[in-house]
């Protein structure tokens, strides 16, 4: 399936949700987002899925519509370009448009129905039935057009391209709300496009495009964790003129349905809510527009400024953390073969970021971490390659401190995931396999029930404090079962002889719903680990490679040896010894200065105490 979106920085929150719920019910797609708003210095490659910026699209008069339009009207002209962009990208593919407002609640079977049976247009009405009246009754829709263009769906064919460039001719200059003169917005030249497209099917099903307007028709249901609408299977809502924040608000277009009497619906309303803002909402909705919010008109009544002014008066929010989670080696391949573009300008912008002839520099960018502007110490200590021009290419991963907080690129990344997907009370009993340490303190610092400690050696009993070090050898800790609510534990992992020992005592002591993060030397493109050395019944250590040593922090002189690198197989170990929503998070951002390609985090739970009904409800 390919398909995408359209939307405003501010926005995106909604768009990633959008995405979300696509592959809840369609598994791995090719999406696209195209933001149609100023990109200058927006970490466009830290997604991964393709951004297209407005530049892309060729859009011959786009400096004259960026002051003629409003944001509303702005966004909503640049979408048959967008199509025709993709259909030079996927030749004879069907390509699919949502708007981002959009809550996908099931496959869409109907779709695909039409799709292989030749349809090379796909609308759906406002309406079904007559609704004279209703709130939003008939008549309007002469105004506001037949069909709802939040949806809708083309396949690449000759004829198709023609009505789709005349589409875009007419919204250069006539891709505005002016009801009186019978245009709104792309909308209602979508009346023609039947007439148009020979082979256009007006989909006829009560359970795509569920909206304010035609909500009088149309009851939704919620039965035997299936959802229905007029007994028909729901496909999507469309949370038109929602406001995010707002929980009472239904839409704002609609004096009727409020959230207290949408009944069932009211749940999808929620569970949406949520997944807005678990998709960077509060962040994103911070960004300023960059074009002209009103439009050469002045006013724009369908999108007010109000509510994006109310939400750039918030104060600082952490800054949303893009990443790809993946559950398998097959899911992590197939999404990187749909990133090759965008690996290959991360690429390109981390060679850029070395300068010549220096062993030491700093760059630029935020720390999520302090919640400020900083700068990154890099050098050449530990990196393994140099680059044709003599450049020595970093390990990044090991590098990028924070001159401000001192933490380095990934702990600094676990941080930023911690809070957005954690968000941990500031009572959370956490623990860290490290206590000598920058990430230590600076965890203590913020939160007063952490434990942390070190490995002294098998000279030691497990809970010795040493010089006020807590030992552990996390192969038999010395807690009791369910202590901790989260666990952190940044490359210790391959230095414990058996591995499999340590994963069980974390998750016993870990408590129930509790979280597990980790980082570890990991080989991105294998599910087998890389053996590197082995502990011997005889407590002698067999190096099957050429031994390597990392730093250890009660040892400086001597280090830790490295018994392997992990690869997939590890998720399969913790979902047999008890973990649930085991996944690998890869990430990549310049801003914030989260570089080196692949970077991951493995992160996963420890069930509830009990059984329970999944409160998901899509």
């Amino acid at each position: 399936m390919i398909a995408f979106t359209i939307c405003s920085k501010n926005f995106l929150g909604y768009a990633l949700s959008l995405r979300a719920t696509l592959q809840a019910h369609h598994g791995p797609i090719t999406f696209y987002v195209a933001i149609c708003d100023d990109i200058e210095g927006f970490d466009i490659n830290a997604f991964d899925f393709e951004i297209i910026s407005i530049d892309e699209l060729g859009i011959p008069r786009f400096d004259e519509m960026r002051n003629r339009y409003n944001i509303t009207e702005l966004n909503t002209s640049i979408k048959p370009f967008v199509f025709s962009y993709l259909f030079d990208r996927h030749p004879g593919e069907h390509i699919i448009y949502l708007d981002p407002d959009i809550l996908v609640v099931g496959p869409f079977t109907e779709l695909l129905t039409c799709f292989e049976s030749g349809a090379d247009c796909v609308l759906t009405p406002h309406i079904l039935e007559p609704a004279e009246f209703a709130e939003m009754e008939d008549r309007q829709f002469l105004n506001f057009g037949i069909y709802n263009l939040g949806f809708c769906a083309f396949r690449d064919t000759p004829q198709v391209r023609r009505v789709v460039a005349w589409w875009g001719r007419r919204l250069e200059t006539q891709c505005v709300i002016d009801l009186q003169n019978g245009l709104f917005v792309d909308q209602k030249w979508a009346d023609l496009m039947p007439a148009f497209i020979n082979k256009t099917v007006i989909l006829h099903h009560a359970g795509y495009n569920v909206a304010y307007w035609n909500l009088s028709q149309r009851l939704v249901r919620r039965e035997n964790g299936h959802w229905l609408v007029n007994a028909q299977p729901l496909r999507f809502v469309h949370f038109s003129g929602n406001k995010i924040e707002d929980p009472t608000i239904f839409s704002r277009h609609s004096a009727q349905f409020r959230a207290n009497n949408i009944g069932d619906l009211r749940l999808l309303l929620d569970s949406y809510r949520r997944s807005v803002h678990r998709h960077g909402h509060w962040y994103y909705s911070t960004l300023t527009y960059g074009f002209n919010w009103h439009g050469e008109s002045g006013h724009n009544l369908h999108t007010p400024i109000g509510i994006s002014a109310e939400r750039e008066k918030a104060t600082w929010v952490r800054p949303y953390f893009p990443m790809l989670a993946s559950e398998s080696l097959a899911d992590f391949r197939h999404a990187r073969t749909q990133m090759e573009s965008i690996l290959s300008r991360r690429r390109r912008t981390e060679v850029d970021a070395i300068p010549f002839d220096l062993d030491a520099y700093q760059l630029p960018g935020f720390c999520a971490c302090c919640g400020k502007d900083s700068r990154f110490q890099v050098s050449g200590m530990y990196s393994s390659s140099t680059l044709e021009d003599g450049r020595v290419f970093p390990n990044w991963r090991e590098h990028l401190n924070c001159l401000s907080c001192g933490l380095v690129n990934r702990v600094r990344a676990c941080i930023h995931l911690f809070y957005q997907e954690i968000s941990p009370s500031s009572d959370a009993r956490i623990y860290i396999t490290e206590q000598k340490t920058t990430t230590y303190d600076w965890l203590k610092e913020r939160f007063p029930n952490v434990q942390g400690s070190e490995y002294w050696g098998d000279g030691c009993e497990p809970g010795e404090v040493i010089s006020g070090i807590r030992n552990e050898d996390i192969q038999r800790l010395s807690f009791a079962a369910d202590t901790f609510d989260h666990i952190m534990t940044f490359d210790v992992l391959e230095h414990v002889p058996n591995h499999k020992s340590a994963l069980q005592e974390l998750f016993r002591c870990l408590a129930p719903n509790g979280s597990l993060m980790m980082t570890v030397p990991f080989r991105p493109n294998s599910y087998e680990y890389e053996i590197r050395a082995e502990l011997q019944s005889n407590g002698e250590i067999r190096h099957i490679m050429e031994p390597e040593y990392h730093g250890n922090p009660v040892d400086m002189e001597h280090g830790s040896i490295c018994f392997r690198y992990f690869g997939w197989q590890l998720l399969d170990e913790l979902r047999e010894i008890g973990f649930c929503k085991a996944r690998i998070v890869t990430y990549w951002s310049e801003s914030l200065r989260y570089m080196g390609d692949p970077q991951l985090i493995i992160t996963a739970e420890k069930p509830p105490a009990l059984s329970v009904a999944s409160d998901s409800i899509v």
